[in-house]
């Protein structure tokens, strides 16, 4: 019988199997023919890319992570990473003959990202964007190639913005008093207001679009039609697990008492007394 090695068989094509087969007689088939898959499959595996998380949510002014892990070679020479974000095909960081290539970069990405250039050899080749903006967010390919191989991960990044502390103004006229909370984030809030006894109540909202910033204006009021308000003000930001909750405590016409807000307007013809 002739000497073999399980190596000989990935270099010849499956067709050649029975070939081998008729040398080994006393070597069942089917071990073989799994021999030769688990070999091949380990040839294909020699080299990976992978993201860390495939969903990255990136805050409004902060700094986002896009993990990128691959199988590393200490030989740099070779190395080429690319970050691309994959909609409008945007150049967000190239990275190749051991330098980062700036010049390739979309101009949106200028002076924003930047690699661990230190963490290379170990196969990190994560990418940092700071100052996060709206047009951030979108689906980003993490590209790398060296002497082992050449892979591909593919990550999304999903953009949000804390809601700002709530504007109170108190709008005031012979017959009725109006609390209005206005303030700014993404994405869509969810809102309520909600009486001393924890019920629903029936208000009014503004949401409008910023396109400048990216962000969402708020403006909710309530209009109260007794002379003693109790109420509380929600805003929900499910995304961001943000939840404010603004109490507003007023007697009409006499003394207004509203806890927790950093600026207050009062328009009428009232006088009042404000209790912060």
């Amino acid at each position: 019988m002739n000497n073999f090695f399980i190596s000989d068989l990935h270099d010849q094509r499956y067709t050649e199997l029975p070939r081998y087969l008729n040398h080994v007689p006393d070597f069942p088939a089917t071990m073989l023919w799994l021999l030769l898959c688990f070999t091949d499959a380990l040839v294909v595996a020699s080299f990976e890319v992978i993201v860390t998380d495939k969903q990255l949510l990136a805050i409004r002014g902060g700094s986002a992570v896009l993990g990128c892990e691959f199988t590393p070679d200490p030989d740099l020479s070779n190395l080429v990473v690319t970050w691309q974000r994959s909609e409008d095909s945007q150049v967000a960081h190239s990275f190749y003959y051991q330098q980062d290539q700036l010049d390739r970069q979309s101009p949106e990405f200028h002076n924003r990202t930047s690699l661990f250039i230190s963490e290379l050899h170990k196969g990190n080749a994560s990418l940092r964007i700071a100052e996060v903006r709206p047009k951030d967010a979108g689906l980003y390919l993490c590209i790398v190639s060296n002497a082992k191989g050449t892979g591909k991960a593919l990550m999304k990044v999903t953009y949000g913005a804390l809601y700002s502390e709530p504007r109170l103004s108190i709008h005031v006229n012979s017959s009725a008093l109006t609390v209005q909370f206005e303030t700014e984030g993404f994405p869509k809030p969810e809102v309520i207001w909600l009486d001393e006894d924890g019920q629903n109540l029936s208000y009014h909202l503004e949401l409008h679009d910023q396109k400048e910033n990216g962000l969402y204006l708020v403006k909710s009021s309530y209009e109260a039609q007794k002379p003693a308000v109790n109420v509380t003000f929600t805003l929900k930001n499910h995304l961001l697990n943000q939840n404010l909750q603004r109490p507003v405590f007023l007697s009409y016409g006499m003394t207004f008492c509203v806890q927790r807000c950093e600026e207050v307007a009062v328009r009428g013809m009232l006088s009042v007394t404000l209790c912060i």
